[in-house]
């Protein structure tokens, strides 16, 4: 049986928001900030984050008041891209094919696989901004990569703690030197960001293939490392969470801190992000299409440890 082109409509109407979460919300880190509800929505180009601090003074208690301490309201704002993913399929294309079984006989308007198609670009686009979420760079030559600033251009540009520096520089990533990175990364933690309960720390999995190879090499074999499903685990002696992400690969970069300090900015509350995939009949072609606004910040850049070569 042949999927019809001219259920599209309604196949959009369905499931459009799927594909959407699909798309915006699978990759590794996006799904990590989802789960912890640290999107901020209705960002159509930028917004605020709002940070509040105080500082307190115990007094000797007796009478009259003497007010003391502050509350300060500061904010960083969060810069979303605007973003377009479009494709023309041409069902005629398919018909000395062998997926012309799939098409109904004279029927130029049908096409396969709508749903897969749908999913696939889905997929692909999470893998996209998987990538962009740590290495975008508005400056970039890279279309994938120059619609936002992501999070490592972020932090390096706004004073962070160096993790690359005393007692050890560092200047390769290996198996054999893995594990003195992360002591290092998590010895300049600071000591109010180490007591919280959601402290992690985002690599490669390049960079936690290694770290995997070193506790072979050591027998630390009871510790439990799920490499084969989740690739994340409490790095061992500590409470900070090694979470594996295809957006460091490649980079040598580590970075560590709270999960609650790292935002996620999209529209979805208004109209910036859209899912479509239609039969156009004036050109006889099938068309998808996909917008959406996305960007990345941190809150506090001075409680996140930064480690690059």
């Amino acid at each position: 049986m042949a999927f019809s082109v001219g259920s599209l409509t309604n196949y959009n109407n369905e499931q459009s928001t799927d594909l959407l979460v699909k798309a915006l919300f699978s990759g590794k880190t996006a799904a990590a900030m989802y789960a912890a509800n640290q999107v901020q929505v209705g960002v159509k180009s930028s917004a605020a984050l709002n940070i509040l601090a105080s500082t307190v003074f115990f007094q000797a208690d007796g009478c009259g008041y003497n007010p003391s301490g502050t509350t300060t309201f500061t904010q960083r704002n969060i810069t979303v891209g605007a973003v377009k993913v479009e494709e023309t399929l041409c069902p005629k294309t398919l018909e000395a094919k062998w997926m012309q079984t799939q098409i109904m006989p004279g029927s130029p308007t049908m096409i396969p696989f709508e749903e897969q198609i749908g999913n696939e670009k889905a997929a692909v686009i999470a893998q996209t901004l998987e990538t962009a979420i740590w290495q975008g760079d508005s400056a970039s030559g890279n279309p994938n990569l120059n619609r936002f600033d992501g999070l490592n251009k972020i932090i390096a540009a706004a004073s962070p703690t160096l993790a690359n520096a005393a007692p050890t520089t560092f200047t390769t990533v290996t198996a054999a030197n893995i594990d003195d990175i992360l002591d290092q990364i998590y010895a300049n933690i600071p000591a109010a960001v180490a007591t919280k309960t959601d402290l992690v720390c985002f690599l490669g999995v390049d960079a936690y293939k290694l770290m995997l190879v070193n506790l072979k090499n050591a027998n630390l074999f009871h510790y439990v490392a799920d490499a084969a499903t989740e690739m994340e685990m409490v790095y061992p002696g500590t409470n900070m969470k090694l979470i594996a992400v295809g957006g460091l690969n490649g980079t040598n970069k580590l970075v560590a801190g709270s999960l609650s300090n790292f935002f996620l900015g999209t529209d979805l509350a208004n109209e910036e992000e859209i899912v479509k995939l239609w039969y156009s009949e004036d050109s006889d072609e099938v068309r998808f299409r996909l917008t959406f606004a996305y960007g990345v910040q941190v809150a506090f850049p001075s409680e996140v440890v930064f480690f690059t070569l």
